[in-house]
């Protein structure tokens, strides 16, 4: 099956260490899928290494038909892959407005900048009453809506999200989950790394459980919540 991004046992190696171990894994145009896994497992590797933030020991990453494992991180990007790294990475000195213009860096047309702009305004309605204010100043969940708003300025074809939930309350948890909701919607296929599996599994087409480097198993919702393992471990039923 081809799918706008597919892994083809793909290794990546800490010296020694496996980080990740033959992954094979397909995203299909306008899907959201999720990676969920415990602490450690290879989860924020798999989005560096889609990324070109990491370099694959083996394997191969194709995106759009072209192989782009051998190219570098600017080009990547340049190809329609936004990254959404784990812990936002703002320029916490600069405006929430600023920021946001950055991540349209790469984008001329201004019809479409004005219309992105728009969109991330209505998801995250917040940002446009901080417009003016520090990033540095905004709470943990206005900071992520903040990271999710600037990668999705670079009208990526493939949004890549690491951890969007961490550390945030419940609450922010799920007017975060709701934007991720409006943006698949909105037609930008999106791939999702996230610990909190009950979240994850709630709005993602396929689930991929990556474990020690392996992905152990995948599926939809439904089939993985028949899983007795999946339900102790992930679910806590």
């Amino acid at each position: 099956m081809k799918g706008l991004l597919e892994l083809k046992k793909v290794y990546h190696y800490y010296g020694k260490a496996k980080a990740l171990e033959e992954i094979n894994l397909t995203v299909e145009d306008n899907s959201l899928d999720a990676v969920i896994g415990p602490n450690g497992a290879g989860k924020t590797t798999l989005l560096r290494a889609i990324s070109g933030l990491e370099e694959i020991d083996r394997g191969r990453i194709i995106f759009n038909g072209e192989r782009i494992d051998e190219l570098e991180a600017h080009e990547i990007a340049g190809r329609g892959i936004a990254h959404c790294p784990e812990r936002r990475r703002l320029f916490y000195d600069m405006t929430v407005m600023e920021n946001i213009q950055l991540g349209a860096f790469t984008l001329k047309d201004k019809a479409k900048y004005s219309k992105l702009l728009d969109f991330v305004f209505e998801i995250f309605p917040r940002l446009h009453e901080r417009m003016k204010q520090r990033a540095g100043t905004l709470s943990g969940g206005e900071q992520q809506m903040l990271a999710i708003a600037r990668s999705l300025m670079a009208n990526p074809k493939l949004l890549l999200l690491d951890e969007p939930s961490l550390g945030l309350a419940p609450k922010v948890k799920s007017r975060i989950f709701e934007a991720i909701l409006q943006i698949k919607q909105e037609g930008t296929t999106t791939l999702l790394v996230e610990q909190d599996a009950v979240l994850a599994m709630a709005v993602a087409d396929t689930i991929y459980v990556l474990e020690d480097g392996k992905i152990e198993m995948s599926g939809t919702r439904e089939e993985l919540e028949k899983e007795p393992r999946i339900k102790r471990v992930y679910l806590g039923i």
